[in-house]
């Protein structure tokens, strides 16, 4: 084999390494955007399905705050309230009403396809939490995969991430509230997605856009070394987040 094809062989190899990374990363993003998705409508279902369900047993529904629990229950016990004693004290207590067939019909109806959505929703989560590490392992450790998925759609892509100011990086998802605040409509936004991250959402109101502009950074720096090195910093970064975290948290 002469030098030129030697040549065309090694660019040939390297464009299909970079498609694979660009295809990659855009898998990715709509595995991001179904999730989200789905989560809304996990969301809007379950909301309707409470407001039915209430009127039979409003106490389990008060019970169980969290959607996800609650549909497990109703899938794996039952409607009835007799068929959720076993799980439930309050059953025999309830002061909600009989439920008819054609409700009875209905709910599980709903609760079965919420069932599946949830199933759905947790498959792609996985799918992102497997391959997110593997294309952008700091990045990944310092925002967990869905949201570090999230911050690399919003920005096109992890060079794009990688080559923005920590500023614009810290707006990623704010777009149209800082639109309604230029047009005089609203106050300027402190954070974008980054209000995810647990550190910047569990602080006080007036602390959020401290954290979120040292988040910002930091995840700058974690997208240049996935970038453009092959060094593992997630450890050293994830310590001066919770530093910081520790700093601005109350006493």
């Amino acid at each position: 084999m002469d030098k030129d094809q030697l040549r065309e062989k090694a660019i040939s190899r390297t464009r299909n390494e970079l498609e694979s990374i660009v295809d990659r990363d855009d898998l990715l993003a709509k595995a991001v955007k179904q999730h989200d998705e789905l989560e809304n409508d996990i969301r809007n279902q379950v909301e309707t399905l409470r407001d039915w369900y209430s009127v039979h047993f409003p106490e389990l529904e008060s019970e169980l705050g969290d959607d996800d629990r609650f549909v497990q229950i109703l899938q794996k016990y039952g409607i009835e309230r007799s068929e959720i004693e076993p799980f439930s004290e309050m059953a025999a207590k309830s002061t909600g009403s009989a439920i008819s067939a054609s409700d009875r019909e209905m709910i599980e109806s709903v609760v079965d396809s919420v069932s599946s959505m949830i199933e759905v929703r947790d498959g792609i989560e996985e799918y992102v939490r497997d391959n997110a590490a593997e294309e952008f392992e700091n990045l990944s450790s310092l925002l967990g995969p869905l949201l570090a998925s999230r911050l690399v759609s919003l920005a096109g892509g992890l060079e794009e991430l990688a080559q923005k100011p920590a500023s614009t990086v810290q707006m990623l998802g704010a777009e149209k509230a800082l639109f309604r605040h230029l047009k005089g409509n609203g106050s300027s936004p402190k954070h974008g997605v980054l209000f995810e991250h647990r550190f910047v959402r569990d602080l006080p109101e007036d602390k959020r856009g401290k954290m979120a502009r040292f988040l910002a950074n930091k995840t700058v720096i974690a997208a240049r070394v996935d970038q453009y090195g092959d060094d593992d910093k997630s450890e050293k970064l994830n310590k001066e987040i919770e530093d910081k975290y520790s700093d601005l948290s109350p006493d």
